[in-house]
């Protein structure tokens, strides 16, 4: 098991708040060298710590207006497996099993209410999924500064 000192833990921080960031302006903000940056970077993705890095997508330029969480739990009789076919949904964009009286969480973008409905008409609750309850996000303190 791969140990996360202090540094580790604040280079993380730095990735997880801007993935952009090099190791160059990592290493200033630290006042370390960039080679010891880069290397415990480095280390860090081989051991499986950092996954990867991805975009964040401005959704309202994309034209999504609609961000929804749907609480639900699966048809008896429905593997939990197949909560992996949710991830093939275009408005899905992310698949949870929760405690609670609705075990899964499923996240939905879309360009509008219609488009959600027929989303989760057509798409979702055929997959296996019951006694749902919808909620609509409106407003995420995740977003990025300026976003």
């Amino acid at each position: 098991m791969p140990v996360v000192d202090a540094m580790n833990r604040r280079i993380l921080q730095l990735l997880v708040n801007d993935g952009r960031m090099t190791h160059i302006e990592i290493a200033a903000k630290l006042k370390r060298s960039p080679s010891t940056v880069r290397d415990r970077i480095r280390r860090m993705e081989d051991d499986g710590i950092i996954l990867g890095y991805f975009a964040v997508v401005n959704n309202e330029r994309m034209g999504i207006k609609v961000d929804a969480i749907l609480f639900a739990n699966l048809r008896p009789g429905i593997p939990s497996e197949e909560l992996r076919k949710l991830k093939e949904v275009e408005e899905v964009k992310e698949v949870l099993q929760v405690t609670g009286p609705r075990r899964v969480m499923v996240r939905l973008q879309a360009r509008d209410p219609i488009a959600l409905e027929q989303a989760l008409s057509s798409k979702v609750l055929p997959l296996g999924l019951e006694d749902a309850e919808l909620r609509l996000v409106t407003s995420s303190a995740n977003r990025l500064p300026g976003s």
